[in-house]
């Protein structure tokens, strides 16, 4: 933590915001019903309590101690425990009225005071503005706030600000201008699913470079940040996922469940990458291709436009033994005469000729292992290639083969190519990838399914990748 900073409970939003909330600062935390302000602000204060020594005070005009504290027991935080430590308290006012606000004031403020609080929520000053019958009421106690609880005390303060639907002024406009920092909360659709996003609207002495982050409130609140501020690297290896009976499993354990326990055998899939997705394609499916190879099937890939089989190898090895890699992986070249076990060379001159090729190579690793195969085609390179028509005239007949061998293709497209609505039309399960925000997440059209972050964990050499649902 920086000198000067309190975290924010949100491990990710600190790194984007520069180490945190300025310390002693206040906060207006703004949204529309429903947009996750209630759990941005239990988190700041519970973690702040039970993880940096901070003890908080969370002030309630919106909902009662029992409801307050049920519902957080659904995101993992245990109030009553900090309570009785003395780390916390919960101030109930859902029943204030203009005449109470003095008497209300001076228990807070006494409460923040007895508590030697660093931490204050208030829920929320659009509730308590709407006790009073002029706006100069509410800024008296706006001002009275920001004066003795922030300033005198230095107790780092969230007001939070409930907007209505469809209006972009913040609470009564006066809020935002005296804050340090303002941060909305927005809830709306990406491609009719659920997208929830933060944005910094302003935030006193830090250089906020990536303004807006997609959120999740799924077991508390999370923020995905922008593939720049984490390491986007490879891993070292990839745990091994058994194939269940009925499936063969993608080497993601979220995603198996999404797919219902994985690939079926003869399924012709679909990933479409988004235009300004820049992440390397092939490590979208390297935990898939490693979890094949390391249970001896034969893997077959025709990479994306503009890759070629030694800079796959550069992605597989060392996720893949440098010796598994050559006995189960075939990789196309174009015109490459290179006599390395891995490389498969097409001309790239007569679209049948090279598929009878990669189909060869696709019999001799069942061959081999007698289990089934996964191939793996950029199909930008088909069309880049052979040219549209060629293209759609060896389609029916990949399909087939596919389902009559009873093997697993992946296919990757760019949504710019011509033959991208035939293929969504064709395949089984339909996968998108898009960049929202800077970081990469993954969504099912086939089956349709909420938006996933793509994240890559390593612990201890080993790594697996995650998907989060934004809930």
């Amino acid at each position: 933590m920086e000198l000067g900073r309190i975290s924010t409970g949100i491990p990710c939003l600190d790194q984007i915001i520069g180490g945190g909330f300025p310390r002693g600062s206040l906060i207006l935390l703004a949204g529309n019903p429903g947009t996750g302000k209630t759990v941005f602000s239990a988190q700041f204060i519970h973690r702040g309590a039970s993880e940096y020594g901070e003890n908080g005070v969370y002030v309630s005009f919106a909902e009662s101690r029992d409801v307050f504290y049920n519902h957080m027991h659904g995101f993992g935080f245990d109030f009553e425990k900090l309570e009785e430590g003395g780390r916390f308290k919960f101030l109930d006012m859902v029943t204030v009225r203009e005449e109470g606000v003095s008497t209300m004031l001076e228990m807070v403020l006494g409460e923040v005071s007895n508590l030697k609080a660093k931490r204050l929520v208030v829920d929320s000053f659009s509730a308590l503005a709407h006790a009073f019958e002029e706006p100069i009421d509410a800024r008296i106690i706006l001002h009275t706030i920001l004066g003795k609880i922030v300033r005198q005390q230095g107790c780092t303060t969230l007001l939070i600000v409930e907007t209505p639907t469809g209006v972009e002024r913040i609470g009564m406009g006066m809020e935002e201008f005296v804050a340090d920092g303002a941060i909305r909360l927005l809830r709306h659709e990406h491609e009719g699913r659920l997208l929830r996003e933060l944005e910094v609207l302003k935030l006193r002495g830090a250089e906020v470079g990536q303004p807006k982050s997609a959120f999740t409130i799924k077991g508390g609140f999370k923020v995905f940040p922008p593939l720049t501020v984490k390491e986007i690297e490879g891993p070292v290896k990839y745990n091994v996922i058994p194939h269940p009976e009925t499936h063969l499993s993608s080497g993601i354990q979220g995603l198996d469940e999404i797919l219902n326990h994985g690939f079926r055998r003869g399924t012709y899939n679909l990933i479409e990458v988004g235009r300004d997705v820049a992440f390397p394609l092939i490590r979208l499916v390297r935990p898939t291709i490693c979890n094949f190879a390391n249970q001896g099937h034969g893997v077959a890939i025709l990479p994306p436009r503009g890759i070629s089989a030694h800079r796959i190898k550069y992605h597989l090895v060392p996720p893949l033994e440098d010796e598994t890699f050559n006995r189960y992986v075939r990789v196309v070249d174009f015109g490459d005469d290179d006599k390395d076990p891995h490389v498969l060379a097409l001309k790239g001159k007569s679209v049948e000729e090279d598929l009878e090729t990669f189909w060869s190579a696709v019999s001799k690793l069942r061959e081999l292992t007698g289990k089934t195969v996964l191939s793996v085609v950029g199909v930008d390179s088909v069309e880049y290639m052979y040219g549209r028509e060629e293209g759609l005239k060896i389609l029916g007949r990949d399909i087939t083969l596919i389902r009559n061998r009873e093997d697993v293709r992946i296919n990757f497209v760019r949504p710019t190519i011509a033959i991208a609505d035939q293929l969504r039309a064709l395949v089984d399960i339909y996968l998108k990838v898009d960049e929202i925000d800077g970081a990469l997440f993954l969504y099912g059209v086939k089956p349709k399914t909420p938006i996933y972050s793509f994240d890559v964990l390593t612990q201890r050499g080993l790594s697996e990748v995650k998907l989060t649902p934004i809930v």
